[in-house]
C-alpha cells in the first residue's frame, strides 16, 4: 500500500487533541478487557491517546496479534512519537512461539513494536491495582479466580472500569518491583510489563510539560520525577 493510500491517523477528534498528539496503538490477545480498560479515557489526554485494536477474527495466538498489528502499521499513517504495542499473555502459549513472534517484534526495519506481555495473564495487572501479588507461580484460571474473589465479582467482558481508576500508580510500582529479569522479552510467572506502556503514557506527558516549561526540571530528569508524577495524577 503506498503512502497517499494510507488512513489518516486514528485520533479521536471528538475529544481535545493537539497536531502532534502522540498515539499508542496496542494489539491485544484478548478481545474485550484490554480495550475496556485502555480505552476506557482514563488515559487520554490532549497529548496522548491510546487505540486497542479489534479482534474481529477471534484469533488470539500471538503470531495472528502480531500479525494484525503490523498490517495496521502499514495501513496508516504515523508521525514521530506514535508507538505500537504488542500485548499477549504468556499462559498457555508455547515458549517456542513466542520467542519467534518477540524476535520478529523487536527486528521489525519499519516499524519498532515494543512488546507488553503478562505472566500468566493481564488479569495480574488489573489484580496488582489493588494488591501486592504473594502467592507465588499462578495458572491464568487461578489468578481469574483471584481476582474475582478479591474485587467481590469480575466478569472479563465487561469490566467496572471504576475498581481500577485509583490504583494504577500501585499497579505500576509493583509490577516493577516483580520484574526481576526486565532485559527479557516477557516477565516470569508471576509478573507483567504492562506497566512499560503505562510509563511510556506518562512520559509523553511529562516530556510535554517539561517542553512547555510547566515542570521546573531539566528534561534529563524526568525518570527521577516519573513516580511522583503518576502518584499526583493516579492518586490513590
Amino acid at each position: 500500500m503506498g503512502l497517499t493510500s494510507r488512513r489518516k491517523r486514528p485520533l479521536d477528534r471528538t475529544i481535545p487533541h493537539l497536531r502532534d498528539t502522540r498515539l499508542i496503538i496496542i494489539a491485544a490477545e484478548g478481545n474485550k478487557t484490554e480495550k475496556q480498560y485502555f480505552e476506557s479515557g482514563l488515559f487520554h489526554d490532549h497529548r496522548v491517546q491510546v487505540k486497542v485494536l479489534n479482534s474481529d477474527d477471534n484469533r488470539s495466538a500471538p503470531n495472528h496479534v502480531f500479525n494484525r498489528l503490523k498490517r495496521y502499521a502499514v495501513e496508516v499513517e504515523w508521525q514521530p512519537g506514535d508507538q505500537l504495542w504488542l500485548m499477549v499473555d504468556k499462559d498457555r502459549w508455547p515458549e517456542k512461539l513466542l520467542s519467534e513472534v518477540c524476535s520478529c517484534a523487536v527486528r521489525g526495519r519499519k516499524f519498532k513494536i515494543n512488546l507488553a506481555l503478562s505472566n500468566p495473564s493481564f488479569e495480574l495487572w488489573l489484580y496488582l491495582h489493588h494488591s501486592d501479588w504473594t502467592s507465588g507461580t499462578v495458572s491464568s484460571r487461578d489468578m481469574e479466580k483471584e481476582l474475582k474473589s478479591l474485587l467481590g465479582g469480575y466478569n472479563k467482558s465487561n469490566i467496572n472500569i471504576d475498581k481500577f481508576r485509583h490504583g494504577i500508580a500501585a499497579a505500576v510500582r509493583r509490577a516493577r518491583d516483580m520484574d526481576t529479569q526486565p532485559e527479557g522479552r516477557w516477565p516470569s510467572n508471576p509478573g507483567t510489563h504492562v506497566y512499560r506502556v503505562m510509563m511510556e503514557i506518562e512520559g509523553i506527558k511529562l516530556r510535554a510539560l517539561a517542553a512547555a516549561g510547566s515542570l521546573h526540571a531539566d528534561i534529563t530528569d524526568l525518570s527521577t520525577r516519573h513516580d511522583k508524577y503518576l502518584e499526583e495524577i493516579y492518586s490513590e
